[in-house]
């Protein structure tokens, strides 16, 4: 798997992900300090040229530094499941999301706002791909999440296991006063669709995010950071 960008690959380095190697530009400004990181850790770095370190990264958005890691590995739903009744925490259910920049900026939220882990349906789905990795500046390393074979099963599993299951989804109630449920599995639907039919016959309630502006809809992405903020306000009180 290939990260690339000072933030991405930073975190990689920090949180102990096996990093193979790292390519950077001649001359890159390494005011992270993560070459002489990566030496002590004793990756080989090579200094290259922007034309190969485009091959590399599949873009010039790469900020003259690649890395070329072990793939991030999804953990057991059940692991996750354990965690979040452990911890009384939140863990968050991602139905068909399949932007990797929204992936990306929601598993950044999910990083800032403490939860659990993240829930991926295994298809119809946006996956850990590169793309996801940069956009998340480097959060997926720190975020577990499981891949699902059965979405509709795994919420199920989660309520069985006493978990409360609530959905981020139009015509609900106020986000704005709603006491949650704890342990909780928030809900958040595709881009355009939001949560499918079988999703909300499993949920035990849905919230909406009050809104004064012109247009419809948040973007997922923001949503889910309004709504995590929230739930994390109120998981430490």
């Amino acid at each position: 798997m290939v990260v690339y960008g000072v933030n991405p690959v930073a975190e990689a380095l920090r949180a102990g992900y096996p990093v193979l190697k790292i390519y950077a530009e001649k001359t890159f400004r390494d005011r992270e300090k993560i070459l002489p990181f990566a030496r002590k850790r004793g990756i080989k770095i090579v200094k290259v040229g922007k034309k190969k370190l485009f091959e590399l990264a599949k873009t010039e958005k790469h900020q003259g530094i690649v890395a070329v890691i072990s793939p991030v590995e999804p953990k057991d739903f059940e692991e996750l499941v354990q965690r979040t009744l452990e911890t009384n925490g939140c863990l968050l259910f991602l139905d068909r999301i399949e932007d990797p920049h929204n992936l990306g900026a929601i598993f950044r939220s999910a990083d800032a706002f403490g939860v659990a882990g993240i829930v991926l349906p295994k298809d119809r789905s946006a996956t850990i791909t590169n793309t996801v990795v940069k956009a998340s500046t480097g959060a997926v390393f720190y975020v577990p999440f499981s891949i699902v074979s059965s979405f509709r099963l795994a919420l199920k599993n989660f309520k069985e296991a006493g978990g409360w299951l609530i959905g981020l989804e139009s015509g609900g109630k106020s986000i704005s006063n709603y006491s949650f449920p704890f342990p909780l599995g928030l809900v958040a639907g595709s881009e355009g669709k939001g949560l499918s039919k079988t999703t909300l016959k499993l949920l035990d309630d849905t919230v909406t995010i009050p809104m004064k502006g012109h247009v419809n809809s948040l973007n997922v992405s923001n949503a889910v950071a309004i709504g995590l903020y929230l739930v994390s306000q109120q998981q430490s009180k």
